[in-house]
């Protein structure tokens, strides 16, 4: 392998961001990214809404309805890698607006779609966006804000995703009531696309990451930004002056993709493993209970598919409040414990499918099992996007994303095999369990060997 020159410098960038108290300046920063974040949600849930409404429409199998759902999980794999990789090379900021951008215009496209298989392609092209906004928003979160309140600020944007969801659902909702059942779910993907368009015009301002700024030698432009940053806050706050803060080292690298690749499975391969667990589980009851609900347990129940939004609405409030848990606890009693607690909560989710005999079971077991997911997986996000130095934050979120997407490709199409060849609901309850179970193993194993990122600065984290 080619060693990269590496130089030392001191910096003391990353220290003032750290130092720097809560105000204004990164309350414009979280809505930038977390409006566009509840967006992403928006247009990844709204398929939980309408499966039902084009299955009544199109007519198509359950196996191609789970189809729509695994290839949208496989847009997302190659675009988290795709666009992971050019968001450690050409910057967090410019990556926002390409993959927002890019998703939009295959959003808009979506709502014109003939049938099942035009429509599975263009969710695929969409996907691929949505796939670079998880590795760009997760990296750009976490580089922005102080190391004391950066738990919770990461785990808060993370949680709008169910807030996202929600509104997918009262969006489908309110087309329902003003069109007819064909054209009501094109008008919601239409509607999601103007949004779209002001969560551009809200990232506008928002400045490139100073320590990507600095990991790419471009020191005074980092300066400038972290300046501008500190006299911000300073008349926000009414302070005279910040507290001192001492340079750190800092290696800055001139390397190739290959190399970073290298780096990444080599001395970060555990973490790697990690991540891509803890996505791998998340991802699996997350995704596989919205489509089995979607493609069996709302039909077995003789659930009403134009009723179906409304059900997916709770259950994404329920979402938000499994999300809300995880903000009050990464930065209390740390990433590590909350880690545990959260995908242990997984196993026992997957019990309530059992009950299941009626719509309002149904609601009950998807609203428990989407409590649990999602905090779970914002828990997840606040981990893995700390434990990887900055030259390869994005890459790394990237490939994680890549891997544990495999669990949502899967889950759909084996628990609707499952169900189909027999009939009972315990061996589905059974396949989900052991699909959710490495995110545990992963989570205990790091409780024990891994790092705590409870009010330590990224730089800690790292192996540099």
């Amino acid at each position: 392998m080619i060693v990269p020159t590496t130089t030392y410098i001191k910096s003391d960038i990353q220290p003032r961001l750290d130092r720097l108290p809560w105000s204004r300046w990164h309350v414009k920063v979280v809505f930038a990214l977390g409006f566009a974040w509840l967006l992403d949600s928006l247009e990844t849930n709204i398929i939980g809404s309408i499966l039902g409404i084009l299955k009544k429409i199109w007519n198509f199998t359950p196996l191609q309805g789970s189809l729509a759902v695994s290839v949208w999980l496989i847009g997302i794999m190659v675009g988290a890698v795709a666009f992971g990789y050019l968001s450690d090379r050409i910057g967090r900021k410019r990556i926002f607006f390409l993959t927002l951008l890019w998703y939009g215009l295959f959003t808009a496209a979506c709502a014109f779609s003939a049938d099942i298989w035009m429509f599975i392609f263009l969710r695929f092209m969409a996907a691929l966006g949505i796939g670079g906004e998880y590795a760009a928003i997760s990296s750009a979160v976490v580089e922005f804000i102080p190391k004391k309140v950066r738990g919770r600020s990461d785990a808060f944007i993370m949680s709008l995703w169910p807030v996202g969801a929600l509104c997918s659902a009262l969006l489908v909702m309110a087309a329902l009531q003003l069109f007819p059942l064909e054209i009501a779910w094109r008008a919601g993907f239409l509607l999601a696309v103007v949004l779209a368009l002001f969560a551009l015009y809200v990232r506008r301002n928002l400045p490139e990451s100073p320590r990507w700024l600095v990991e790419r030698q471009r020191i005074q432009d980092a300066e400038r930004i972290v300046a501008a940053a500190e006299k911000e806050v300073m008349e926000s706050k009414g302070l005279g002056e910040l507290p001192r803060t001492h340079p750190i080292t800092v290696r800055l690298m001139d390397y190739s993709l290959w190399w970073q690749t290298k780096e990444l499975y080599g001395e970060y391969l555990g973490r790697m493993v990690l991540g891509a667990a803890l996505n791998f589980s998340q991802v699996a009851l997350g995704y596989g209970s919205i489509a089995f609900a979607s493609l069996v347990l709302f039909p077995m129940t003789n659930t009403p598919p134009d009723a179906v939004p409304l059900y997916m609405s709770v259950a994404f409030l329920f979402a938000f409040l499994g999300g809300f848990t995880s903000v009050l606890m990464v930065d209390t009693i740390g990433r590590k414990l909350t880690g545990v607690l959260s995908f242990g909560s997984y196993l026992i989710a997957c019990l309530s499918m059992i009950f299941v005999s009626s719509t309002f079971s149904a609601v009950v077991s998807l609203c428990i099992m989407q409590y649990c997911y999602t905090w779970g997986w914002v828990t997840e996000y606040v981990i893995k996007s700390e434990i990887f130095p900055t030259r390869s934050r994005a890459a790394a979120i990237g490939w994680a994303t890549f891997f544990g997407r495999t669990g949502g490709i899967i889950t759909a199409p084996v628990l609707t095999g499952v169900y189909q060849s027999t009939g009972s609901l315990t061996a589905v309850t059974s396949a989900l369990a052991l699909l959710v179970s490495p995110g545990f193993i992963a989570a205990c194993f790091w409780a024990v060997k891994g790092v705590e990122g409870k009010h330590k600065s990224l730089e800690e984290l790292t192996k540099d």
